[in-house]
């Protein structure tokens, strides 16, 4: 199996953090986003993680180099970070892609139980999830029926007042992602390619995504986890959150 984290970004909202480390390496309680992921995925039958990197890469190939608790660590670079979203650095990733993938982005702190959930699913697709609270979370949802089958996918520009009127079965996207092989390179990655090609680079792979969940042509599956298990990172009061969460 192999990993992949996007971890191009440059955390403007994390400033002045950031003017000197790169996003992924901002620390929880002194454990920096991307160590805090390589150790959850570390013995769990991944044999490569790619990381596709932007600002400060540098700084990132230094503190954590080519191998990491035996682990492959193969670096990605997206030249662009600046102009394009994470269906550019998802799209640069696509010749390395080979095997079944976790696939998660980089501005997350979560605990290690939450890889072991989505490493044993079963499914096609298979999205990490909370329950929604319109109050403390916010991006992108998924609605999922009783059996965890997800029907639709909904980014925050998409979202309405009447969305948040019933959050029954409506659930908040955590970000990390089990992807099978066929799935990832047959259907995913040619639709990330030709969204790319013909759409735009600035713009999220969840509407890629969305659409495949539109045809239900494939077995995609929610994965259910508190939200104390995971905190995203987006600015300074994100930070203080997590680090109060995960004390």
């Amino acid at each position: 199996m192999q990993a992949l984290i996007l971890a191009a970004g440059y955390g403007r909202r994390l400033r002045p953090l950031t003017d000197t480390c790169p996003k992924s390496l901002v620390e929880v309680n002194g454990i920096p986003l991307l160590v805090n992921a390589l150790n959850c995925i570390s013995d769990r039958d991944v044999s490569e993680v790619l990381v596709v990197v932007g600002d400060k890469k540098d700084i990132i190939v230094s503190r954590i180099g080519h191998e990491y608790k035996g682990m492959k660590i193969t670096y990605i670079e997206n030249p662009r970070y600046r102009e394009t979203n994470n269906v550019y650095s998802l799209w640069l990733a696509g010749n390395y892609i080979y095997d079944d993938v976790i696939m998660m982005e980089c501005d997350l702190f979560y605990n290690r139980s939450l890889i072991d959930s989505i490493i044993n699913s079963t499914g096609d697709c298979n999205i990490l999830v909370s329950p929604f609270n319109p109050d403390t979370m916010d991006g992108t949802v998924v609605r999922v029926k009783e059996d965890n089958d997800v029907t639709e996918l909904i980014i925050k520009r998409d979202q309405t007042p009447e969305l948040y009127a019933c959050t029954n079965m409506l659930y908040k996207t955590v970000n990390i992602y089990r992807f099978g092989k066929d799935f990832m390179t047959c259907k995913f990655m040619p639709a990330i390619d030709n969204y790319v090609k013909t759409q735009s680079v600035n713009s999220y792979y969840e509407l890629v995504l969305g659409s495949l969940i539109y045809y239900r042509n494939d077995k995609i599956k929610a994965v259910v986890v508190e939200g104390s298990e995971w905190n995203e990172i987006d600015d300074i009061n994100d930070l203080k959150r997590a680090e109060e969460k995960f004390r």
